[in-house]
């Protein structure tokens, strides 16, 4: 990661950025005029993707206006997507959009064509619990019967990128526990019940905004642009095995549907 400290920044033309003349305010206000040349320089690739800003107080001082006026101007950058505000680390200019393969039998670190980070997770919660509305009808459960919900962060060089929530008809999985500790794989888990790879029947985008536990998740601000991604698996013989929804944020995937023999 590129560290844009204040010593440094005159390198990537921060400083030259600030050094401009405002126009009037009556013509257009001084944290909408700063918007405009972060925008200008994150677009133009001035400053490099995943390259670390300085921080909130030592912007203000560069463009000489208050901590308030500076805020404003990285809110609305945030809310786009064009930078992102990451707990312990600081204000991070987006990544370009990372290319995510759909198709068959596909893992999700083999799916995230061309990245060169590591790809790891973190379970956030593993239980066996009654399913939602729409997992009880694909899975044609009744009362009483259960899902076993998996919800996890996926994360790239410790960044996380992507928060899922799945939910697999536990009957069919005793052993799930087990194997996913073993192997922390979801297809791992699928072959040890019998199931040798597995069909993506459907996949739904739909655009919306970050809610607060999302954003918290992923380390950006509420009601930032999110696409949310909900998925059905099936199993060879055509019985639905898994229901996922997942939540990305918008500027950081581009989604390729593709063919494959399985």
């Amino acid at each position: 990661m590129i560290d844009l400290s204040p010593d440094r920044a005159d390198e990537f033309g921060l400083n030259a950025l600030a050094a401009e003349e405002y126009a009037p305010r009556a013509t257009r206000a001084i944290w909408l005029q700063i918007y405009d040349r972060l925008a200008r320089a994150i677009d133009q690739r001035l400053v490099a993707p995943g390259s670390r800003l300085p921080g909130e107080v030592q912007l203000a001082e560069m463009f000489r206006v208050n901590r308030v006026t500076m805020r404003r101007a990285l809110a609305l950058l945030q809310v786009e997507g064009r930078l992102q505000a990451r707990k312990g680390v600081g204000i991070i200019v987006r990544q370009l959009p990372r290319t995510f393969v759909i198709r068959n039998d596909m893992r999700f670190s083999d799916s995230l064509v061309g990245a060169t980070e590591e790809v790891s997770s973190r379970v956030l919660y593993l239980a066996r619990t009654a399913p939602s509305p729409e997992a009880a009808q694909l899975f044609g459960l009744g009362p009483g019967d259960q899902v076993i919900a998996l919800h996890r962060v996926r994360l790239l060089d410790g960044g996380p990128i992507y928060f899922t929530r799945k939910e697999l008809p536990a009957a069919r999985f005793p052993d799930f526990e087990q194997v996913f500790e073993e192997t922390q794989s979801v297809s791992a888990v699928y072959k040890a019940a019998g199931i040798p790879w597995f069909r993506r029947a459907e996949t739904r985008v739909l655009g919306g905004l970050a809610q607060p536990d999302e954003a918290e998740i992923l380390g950006i601000n509420a009601n930032t642009p999110v696409q949310y991604v909900t998925a059905i698996n099936r199993a060879p013989d055509g019985g639905p095995i898994e229901l996922g929804r997942g939540c990305w944020p918008m500027t950081s995937v581009e989604f390729v549907f593709s063919e494959s023999g399985g």
